[in-house]
C-alpha cells in the first residue's frame, strides 16, 4: 500500500473518526482506523462494533492495500503537517511510514484483514431530511438521555414515525422526558419505530455541522445516516422502549408562563450555592410572584424573585436544578409555560406557542 494525500484534507477526515475509535478496549484494532486504497481514492473506516463511520477522500494512489492504523497518533501527526500532501507507505511487518517535507514517522499497524469486517450498507430506501431540522430535534431530546449504561431501554433517543411527514423524537432517564416532534421532515421512508444509541445520535450530530441535508434509512437492526460523503452506521438498541405516554400528565392544575432567559438567569444564579450533590432548588409559587431558592449548610442559601402572572394556590416544588437547566437552554422562544399540579406530581415545561416540545420533570424533596 502507497499512497499520497492533501494533509489538510486527511486531517478533516480523520477528526471525524475520532469519538469512535476507543482507545480503551479489549479488542486493540478497535483503537486503529481501517485504510483502504481504492483507485484514486482513500477509504477510512472506524468502528466500535455498535456504531460504524465511513468516509473516503482524493488520493493518489501508487500501489493497492489495506491496515489498520492507530486512530489518535495518526490523526495527531497529520494534523501537526506543514500544508501539502503527505505519504503514506507500507513497509515491513505491518508498518508504515509517514512522510511529508522533511518529516519522517514510522508507525507500527496491524494488518487489515484484523478489523472487523463492515457489512455492505444499501442506501437505496432512505429518505433525505434537513439538517437544521434535525439538529433542532437531537438537541432537545439528547440531554435526557440516561448515563447508566445498564439501563439500555433508556440509553437512547426513540424516533417514532407519527405519519408519512411527521418524525417524534422522544428521550427520558426516568427523572426526566423530553418530547419533540416535527412535521417537515420530509417524506419518511422507515415504517416502524426504533431506538438509536446516544453515541450515534452524538455521532450524527456532528455530521450535521457539515452538511445542509442528510438522507436516514432504518432496518430492522441499524440505522444508517448519510452526507457530505460521511456514512454513519449504528446498531439499534434491541429492547423495547418505555411507553412514555403514561409519564405525561393529560394536564395540571395550575400554569404559568415566565420569560425564559429571565427564569434560566435566575435559576444560575441561586444554583450556584446548591448541593453539590444534589443540585436541589425550590420553586416556590405565590399570586403574581415565583421565588427561588436554595439552601446549603456547607455553603449558605440564595434567593431571587421574579414577577409572573399566576393566581393559584401557594405552591413549593423541589427541583433538581440541571434537569430545569437543561430544559431552559435547549427551549425555544421567549416564554415558557410551566405546568404543576402539586408538589409531588410531574411537572410540564413547553415553550409558550412554538411547535410541540414538551418536557416533563419529575419533582425532587428539598
Amino acid at each position: 500500500m502507497k499512497f499520497s494525500i492533501d494533509a489538510s484534507l486527511l486531517t478533516e477526515k480523520l477528526g471525524l473518526i475520532q469519538g469512535i475509535s476507543e482507545r480503551r478496549v479489549t479488542m486493540p484494532v478497535l483503537s486503529h482506523v481501517l485504510i483502504e486504497t481504492e483507485e484514486q481514492s482513500v477509504k477510512i473506516t472506524a468502528t466500535d462494533l455498535e456504531t460504524t463511520i465511513q468516509t473516503s477522500c482524493l488520493g493518489s494512489v501508487e500501489s493497492a492495500g489495506s491496515m489498520a492504523l492507530p486512530a489518535r497518533k495518526i490523526f495527531e501527526i497529520v494534523k501537526e503537517l506543514p500544508p501539502g500532501n503527505v505519504s503514506f507507505t507500507e513497509i515491513n511487518n505491518n508498518w508504515v511510514e509517514i512522510s511529508s517535507l522533511n518529516a519522517v514517522f514510522k508507525i507500527a499497524g496491524l494488518p487489515g484483514e484484523d478489523f472487523p469486517e463492515i457489512k455492505e450498507t444499501h442506501l437505496e430506501d432512505m429518505f433525505s431530511v434537513d439538517s437544521k431540522v434535525l439538529g433542532d430535534m437531537i438537541d432537545k431530546t439528547i440531554y435526557a438521555v440516561t448515563s447508566d449504561e445498564l439501563r439500555r431501554s433508556l440509553s437512547g433517543i426513540y424516533f417514532e414515525k407519527m405519519d408519512d411527514q411527521t418524525l417524534r423524537l422522544v428521550a427520558t432517564d426516568g427523572h426526566r422526558l423530553s418530547l419533540v416532534e416535527r412535521a417537515d421532515v420530509g417524506d419518511i421512508s422507515f415504517e416502524w419505530s426504533f431506538l438509536v444509541p446516544k453515541k450515534g445520535v452524538s455521532e450524527l450530530k456532528r455530521l450535521l455541522r457539515s452538511s445542509e441535508a442528510v438522507r436516514l434509512g432504518c432496518s430492522k437492526s441499524e440505522f444508517t445516516s448519510e452526507g457530505d460523503g460521511v456514512l454513519i452506521v449504528t446498531r439499534l438498541i434491541d429492547t423495547e422502549f418505555p411507553d412514555y405516554t403514561q409519564v405525561i400528565p393529560e394536564s395540571t392544575k395550575f400554569s404559568f408562563t415566565v420569560g425564559r432567559v429571565e427564569l434560566l438567569g435566575a435559576l444560575k444564579r441561586v444554583s450556584l450555592l446548591s448541593s453539590e450533590r444534589t443540585r436541589s432548588v425550590k420553586l416556590k409559587l405565590q399570586i403574581g410572584a415565583l421565588t427561588l431558592s436554595c439552601v446549603s449548610p456547607e455553603i449558605g442559601e440564595a434567593t431571587e424573585t421574579l414577577e409572573i402572572n399566576y393566581e393559584g394556590d401557594d405552591i413549593e416544588v423541589g427541583f433538581n436544578s440541571v434537569y430545569l437547566r437543561d430544559v431552559l437552554e435547549a427551549t425555544d422562544g421567549e416564554e415558557v409555560e410551566v405546568g404543576i399540579t402539586d408538589e409531588q406530581s410531574p411537572v410540564t415545561i413547553k415553550p409558550v406557542g412554538n411547535g410541540i416540545f414538551l418536557s416533563v420533570i419529575m419533582p425532587m424533596r428539598v
